[in-house]
């Protein structure tokens, strides 16, 4: 048999390392027996007797086999999924879900972990109910003020306002398909980061809560107060943050108290499961499902993250969010044929604020469960 040598299947292609150990403890004691019987047996042939127990070498080892999950199960993949997260020099949760057969599994799934920019989800979440509700349409229009134009990551900073004007269709697009911080900022002011989180709650998500806009969370990683910028421009905000920070001796204290905050987390299963809801239109209406999805399938931050190792042209809805230690990606990804998908999140805590070691795990998550689904989810599963 031809092994492929493909690097990105190198997740999925090597066995567990418990099932090669065990694997090779009972040929090894088996051998060993054998030989016994050998040696002692007249002419070199072993004389097995009828009675003969097995030693207890074998017995241990074989007691060690039967607790590895059978082929299939989706226990099978939270083994491999806890090995991932074993290895990995950091805290991390992951839940997966094949939303067609409903089989789900995780590590770690039920502990709430920062968010960063995977809060834009429930914020999209939230926006098209009220969409739904009648009490907004995305042809509604803003204009983008210079006090609107916010740190970090996106584009609206860096074009000239006033003078520009955005559909909260285009809002949340730059939202989710660039990471925008400030077109999810006036977002988070048009409909209220308490909002959010009651919208999360009415779903039945006790894990998953908006506190903050980016800004206001950009500014407590730093140990910037934000009042003094509530209503600032983008420059009178990094003059104050410049001026503002911290001592470099009380910097560990204030990252410590951003990670273990309870603001603005979520758990792997409730985002999942918030995921699935999307992907089934009960979060939001079916026509308001596919807007959201449509809007996380165009995603162009994170290719080294989820879709990092899954092959090439595989169909992905999906956001990401990175803040110092915290790296994360969240999404729905589409398996070949009529194999259905499968709702995926992890959410990383690593020990040092090192983006590429976070995404390496998330990639090879993503890929694990992508090869298990592969093999053992239900034929003619079907998708959305």
């Amino acid at each position: 048999m031809r092994i492929r040598t493909d690097p990105s299947f190198a997740v999925s292609r090597r066995l567990p390392a418990l099932l090669l150990a065990c694997l090779a403890t009972v040929l090894v004691a088996v051998n060993s027996e054998v030989a016994a019987f050998a040696a002692s047996s007249p002419g070199g042939q072993p004389a097995f007797a009828a009675t003969q127990e097995p030693s207890v070498a074998v017995q241990e080892a074989a007691a060690v086999v039967r607790q590895i999950p059978a082929a299939g199960s989706v226990d099978r993949l939270r083994v491999v999924l806890q090995q991932l997260v074993d290895r990995f020099p950091g805290l991390a949760g992951v839940h997966v879900i094949h939303l067609e057969s409903g089989m789900r599994t995780g590590v770690d799934e039920d502990t709430p972990y920062g968010m960063a920019s995977t809060f834009k989800v429930p914020i999209l979440v939230e926006l098209m109910s009220r969409v739904d509700a009648g009490e907004l349409t995305l042809d509604d229009t803003v204009s983008v003020q210079p006090d609107d134009q916010h740190v970090g990551s996106g584009l609206l900073s860096a074009l000239w306002a006033p003078g520009l004007e955005m559909s909260l269709r285009n809002l949340a697009t730059f939202m989710i398909i660039l990471s925008d911080n400030s077109a999810t900022d006036m977002l988070i002011d048009r409909l209220g980061a308490e909002n959010i989180t009651a919208r999360m709650r009415a779903l039945g998500f006790d894990d998953i809560r908006v506190d903050r806009t980016t800004l206001e969370l950009i500014l407590d990683y730093r140990g910037v107060d934000y009042d003094p910028v509530a209503d600032a421009t983008l420059d009178e905000i990094n003059d104050f943050s410049r001026a503002n920070r911290p001592p470099a001796e009380e910097i560990p204290a204030v990252r410590e108290a951003f990670y273990t905050g309870p603001e603005d987390k979520a758990s792997a299963r409730q985002m999942t499961e918030l995921l699935a809801m999307i992907a089934n239109g009960e979060a939001v209406s079916r026509e308001s499902s596919d807007v959201i999805l449509e809007i996380l399938e165009r995603t162009q931050t994170g290719a080294n993250r989820l879709r990092g190792l899954l092959p090439p042209g595989t169909d992905i809805a999906h956001k990401t969010g990175t803040i110092g230690r915290v790296v994360a990606d969240v999404g729905i990804i589409t398996l070949p044929g009529e194999l259905g998908r499968f709702a995926i999140s992890v959410f990383v805590l690593a020990d040092e604020p090192d983006t590429e070691v976070g995404e390496r795990l998330i990639a090879e998550a993503a890929r694990t469960a992508y090869d298990f689904f592969l093999f053992n989810a239900p034929a003619s599963a079907g998708g959305r």
